[in-house]
């Protein structure tokens, strides 16, 4: 497994505990913006396609983010900083790298 796929799987491992936290909240907009946000991960893990990863980066989690900022509430926002964010800014340089991109 690669360095990015391993940011992948974190992802989805805290992924889940962030969507578990959404359901209790009972906050449907909340759990739909994870469940959006987590579902092509999965697929991302050994994906050769430079295209998806890009995607990933600069589309759905953006999209992800946008939403926070828009629409989540404090709850969701700070779990978002707790346990994306930090996963995020050590993924930046691989997706990067991989895409040949610039911040």
């Amino acid at each position: 497994m690669n360095k990015l796929d391993s940011f992948y799987c974190e992802l989805l491992k805290v992924g889940f505990i962030v969507l578990r936290q959404a359901v209790a909240s009972r906050n449907e907009e909340w759990i739909n913006a994870e469940l959006e946000f987590l579902h092509n991960i999965p697929s991302l893990i050994g994906e050769a396609n430079v295209e998806r990863h890009r995607y990933f980066w600069f589309q759905e989690r953006v999209a992800y983010i946008d939403w926070m900022a828009a629409n989540g509430s404090a709850d969701a926002q700070s779990r978002m900083r707790t346990f994306y964010e930090p996963i995020w800014q050590e993924m930046e340089s691989s997706i990067l790298e991989l895409t040949g991109s610039e911040v």
